[in-house]
């Protein structure tokens, strides 16, 4: 199929559904209907971000109370099971864990957490050893990402900056893509640290950094095993910087992966007005919820167009997709034998979509 790489609108982006490549492989993407992301209704969507909140209060405060109990580690383990599957759930299923959860939280929290001694959300005191780090990805990670090995594995990374809808689109798409696919974001190692709950609780804004820098050693892990395993993965990350973005793609190209990376496109307005909102459920599920400085969006969403541009113009990727905020293709260019199908221009496809919807829009978040 010989497709344009335009699309001015909804539903006016190439169809990637029939693409293939050189080694006979179909763009991950691609394998979803139409070559773009199952839509969500607002309904479906708030439940699915709702029992993740919980499911992530639920996990953290099993993990945050293991050493005194160490049963919970089992029920971690059980709960993350669970939560890993909530993308393929009914909307009846969703809406049953929704409502058993929060019983199940103030149980696990009838024991408060003790901080360590002298430690305060900016400083938790404590490093997480070799044997904790191996620990928590036994538990949380090698089973969920342990896929279907492939001859030709493929990674689709989702782009953008915080609050575009990356996860959202990344939990949506899973049930469209091939049995033993694996699904990886990197904000959920937050509830594995050992100090989640107190942290949290006591300054969301502060322990968002320092509990994220204390888990961050799992990340490498975490690749590492996809990598090895040649499993077909589905990963996010605003990719802000050019190196940042480079570091990503080529550690999988390396590994034999076809890499194609999807940029969601939408106005600042939106993923402002995401992050605070994203930051009022959590806390209304949570207690606290994760927080990211406006700064850092400011700077990853300037970063993005030269992000684009970049990858495209060093052929670092095979496929590059321009998203909009709903999971259209707006935009997609593959390589043939290391040259563009078409001339690269994903940066002015972005930052045209981001240029369309300068207001934010109340059917854009449920």
């Amino acid at each position: 199929m010989t497709s344009s790489s335009t699309g001015t609108g909804p539903g006016l982006g190439p169809d990637l559904s029939d693409e293939t490549t050189a080694n006979g492989s179909t763009p991950l993407l691609g394998e979803s209907a139409g070559g773009r992301v199952p839509p969500l209704s607002p309904a479906r969507r708030e439940l699915i971000e709702r029992a993740h909140n919980l499911y992530s209060a639920a996990i953290g405060a099993c993990l945050s109370r293991r050493e005194s109990s160490p049963d919970l580690l089992e029920r971690a383990t059980s709960l993350l099971e669970e939560e890993a599957r909530l993308p393929f759930l009914t909307t009846e299923e969703l809406a049953r864990a929704a409502a058993e959860l929060p019983d199940l939280i103030a149980a696990l929290r009838a024991e408060p957490v003790r901080a360590p001694a002298g430690a305060t959300p900016a400083d938790l005191r404590r490093a997480l050893s070799e044997d904790d780090l191996d620990t928590l990805f036994g538990v949380a990670l090698r089973d969920r990402l342990t896929g279907i090995p492939r001859e030709h594995p493929r990674l689709l990374l989702f782009g953008g900056q915080p609050g575009s809808g990356k996860s959202t689109l990344q939990r949506s798409i899973l049930p469209a893509l091939p049995e033993g696919t694996v699904s990886y974001d990197g904000d959920d190692l937050l509830r594995l640290s050992p100090d989640y709950e107190w942290a949290m609780s006591a300054d969301d804004r502060t322990a968002s950094t320092s509990v994220s820098h204390q888990v961050g050693a799992l990340h490498g892990r975490a690749m590492e095993h996809v990598r090895t395993g040649r499993f077909d993965v589905v990963c996010s990350h605003p990719l802000g910087r050019a190196d940042w973005a480079s570091a990503w793609v080529s550690g999988f190209k390396e590994a034999g992966y076809r890499v194609e990376v999807a940029f969601v496109a939408t106005h600042a307005s939106n993923s402002r007005f995401a992050i605070l909102d994203r930051h009022a459920r959590a806390t209304r599920d949570q207690g606290f919820g994760r927080w990211l400085p406006e700064l850092h969006h400011d700077r990853f969403y300037l970063g993005v167009p030269n992000t684009i541009e970049f990858l495209e113009t060093h052929h670092l990727v095979d496929s590059l997709h321009v998203l909009s905020r709903e999971g259209d293709a707006l935009y997609s260019n593959h390589r043939e034998n290391g040259t563009w199908r078409t001339e690269p221009f994903g940066r002015i496809a972005l930052e045209a979509e981001r240029g369309r919807r300068e207001l934010w829009r109340s059917e854009d978040t449920p």
